[in-house]
């Protein structure tokens, strides 16, 4: 048994880079938080990629006011900047201040922006395979550096949380990422059933929300991690809660936690979770060693964020096409 351990992380210039690399090799992901105040989640993932080895970065992206194409080119890069560690955590936007801060379309209700959100999941999966893997071919005789005939030409037609038609045109101008689909990542909320479907892991917060564990463990695929969102412990009593609760939690169906923490404590949250947290998870049984994980896998540790995730490989949409 291996419950999966991730963090939230606040685009912070000053404690971030740091929180990043004391998390590195130790969470399983870090997903960067964006609330519209500060650095863009995606852009500041991008700098975190190469700054780390193991961790994998999830930038948290609201669909409603950005435009598919880029999202999907800027998250294949930050495949790449990260070396097949990045994932995609798909939110929406609903308040008219944040549709001021973009000045591109009106404030809609959560149902019509999810709606959105489950359409522009899709849409970025056939942009990521948009380019097959072999499709640059650096052919000097010739004269070509992609082979046309393994891009795929996509016309997505949708309708934004306003009612208003738009289509999406592809090929994607970035090449297939790494990890062919980096994990999509939603956070389960009452009426975002087809998004969190889409999803490859879905998040879970029972104190803030009706959703029930159970009830998501029922709905989704077997094969989808499900993670319960708890505080981050700041004591070493809470510690000692926390191992309890995971024990619980594991036994209800999940398939590990996502401690949420502030800003202002992410960076003691780091040092705590590699010196206190994961050593107790580690002698209660409830998270493998890394030397365990690297035996597991071959003598080294799983490096791809699918596989650290327990994901299958993703397949093209275009196999055999």
């Amino acid at each position: 048994m291996s419950v999966l351990i991730a963090t939230t992380l606040t685009p912070d210039p000053t404690t971030g880079p740091a929180t990043a690399k004391t998390l590195d090799g130790h969470a399983d992901f870090a997903l960067v938080t964006d609330d519209f105040t500060g650095f863009d989640a995606l852009e500041y993932a991008s700098w975190l990629g190469p700054l780390t080895s193991r961790l994998g970065i999830v930038p948290e992206v609201r669909t409603t006011h950005l435009e598919p194409f880029h999202l999907a080119t800027a998250s294949a890069t930050l495949d790449y900047t990260a070396r097949a560690r990045a994932g995609l955590a798909v939110g929406i936007s609903t308040t008219p201040t944040e549709a001021a801060l973009f000045g591109r379309r009106d404030p809609a209700p959560a149902p019509a922006a999810w709606a959105e959100a489950a359409s522009v999941i899709d849409v970025i999966r056939r942009l990521w395979d948009s380019w097959d893997d072999d499709a640059i071919i650096r052919d000097r005789a010739t004269d070509r550096y992609i082979d046309r005939d393994r891009l795929h030409y996509i016309e997505a037609q949708l309708q934004d949380s306003t009612g208003t038609d738009y289509s999406v045109l592809g090929p994607s101008i970035t090449p297939r990422p790494p990890q062919g689909h980096p994990p999509i990542i939603v956070r389960a909320e009452v009426g975002n059933e087809a998004a969190r479907a889409a999803a490859d892991v879905v998040l879970v917060d029972e104190a803030a929300g009706s959703i029930s564990l159970e009830d998501l463990r029922t709905e989704v695929d077997s094969g989808v991690p499900v993670l319960t969102v708890l505080p981050a412990p700041t004591t070493r009593a809470e510690v000692a809660e926390l191992i309890g609760s995971v024990r619980i939690l594991t036994g209800r169906g999940a398939a590990g936690v996502l401690l949420s923490a502030s800003a202002e404590n992410q960076l003691d949250f780091s040092v705590r979770l590699v010196s206190e947290i994961l050593p107790a998870l580690y002698a209660a049984g409830l998270r493998e060693t890394p030397e365990a994980d690297s035996a597991r896998h071959g003598g080294t540790e799983a490096s791809d964020l699918r596989t650290r995730l327990g994901l299958a490989p993703a397949v093209s949409l275009y196999a055999g096409a």
